[in-house]
């Protein structure tokens, strides 16, 4: 599948590149099924493999990656509370292919002791996850119609919307949940106030296979989108405009912006897959 569509999309006019990012770098190999990544406060990187059920901690660019927790079912999206603690989401796996069975859940991960907590749990699936400001959650689920919330009091509301769902950012406001489709391929707006789901960027038709996962965003409102079966990584402007950022890729399954402070770069994108590796694109967030 990656192969063929990758193939069909090599020069695709309707995906224009975006231009001015540096070379990709390949900071890490041999890494596992990398799921999700985050950076903590300081800049230190997070990241988990979705196969073995473990989070690792990369404390700058040339470290060797070191074990901070395990025992993890099937890891998803990744929320940051502290330095010394994550919000992960689980059951990341087939059973998001019926959500009724709710078998994924969230758990929270000490950094520091590596202990691993279910908090919540009756979730379809836990793919993407985010929290706003009032302590509600979100979490996708890639395999069916189902996108989840969580109210602060822990009330589960497995399939809030009939949607499919993968990667999740909020907007800088907390009024809109940005949503990546995974097939067919396609970057929605949810508003938070009413509900209604919109098209934020249309996905060209030759990409519709593309199968998207990860997403990010910028303090300008970009939005950063993993296309896991083409093998690239793309941006969106707030205003919905489509480029391609880097191509070639195998697997990639998340993305983040970088984080200043332990010698990764605030204007880097850093990239994960499920081939193993991660990934520095320089100069891929505008300033």
């Amino acid at each position: 599948m990656a192969g063929w569509v990758g193939g069909v999309q090599a020069s695709d006019p309707g995906m224009p590149d975006c231009g001015g990012s540096g070379a990709l770098r390949v900071l890490d190999d041999h890494q596992g099924a990398l799921e999700s990544l985050a950076f903590l406060p300081s800049g230190k990187l997070v990241f988990s493999n979705n196969l073995s059920g473990t989070l690792k901690r990369k404390d700058g660019p040339a470290m060797a990656p070191v074990l901070v927790a395990e025992g993890l079912k099937s890891p998803g999206g990744i929320v940051v509370n502290s330095e010394q603690e994550l919000m992960v989401g689980t059951g990341n796996g087939l059973g998001g292919l019926m959500p009724s069975l709710g078998l994924a859940g969230i758990a929270r991960v000490d950094l520091i002791a590596g202990t691993v907590t279910p908090v919540i749990k009756g979730l379809s699936m836990a793919n993407g996850l985010v929290r706003a400001a009032d302590g509600t959650y979100y979490a996708s689920d890639d395999l069916a119609q189902s996108l989840d919330r969580v109210l602060p009091d822990g009330t589960v509301q497995r399939k809030w919307l009939a949607q499919n769902s993968n990667g999740l950012v909020l907007s800088q406001d907390g009024r809109t949940l940005y949503v990546n489709q995974f097939l067919p391929a396609g970057i929605k707006s949810v508003n938070l106030v009413d509900g209604q789901v919109r098209d934020h960027a249309r996905v060209p038709s030759q990409r519709s296979l593309a199968g998207l996962d990860g997403l990010a965003i910028d303090d300008r409102g970009n939005l950063y989108v993993v296309a896991y079966f083409s093998g690239e990584v793309w941006r969106a402007s707030p205003q919905g405009r489509l480029c391609r950022l880097v191509s070639g890729l195998t697997l990639p399954s998340a993305v983040a912006v970088g984080r200043a402070g332990q010698g990764f770069r605030a204007d880097s994108l850093y990239i994960v897959s499920h081939s193993g590796r991660i990934m520095e694109l320089p100069g891929a967030v505008p300033p």
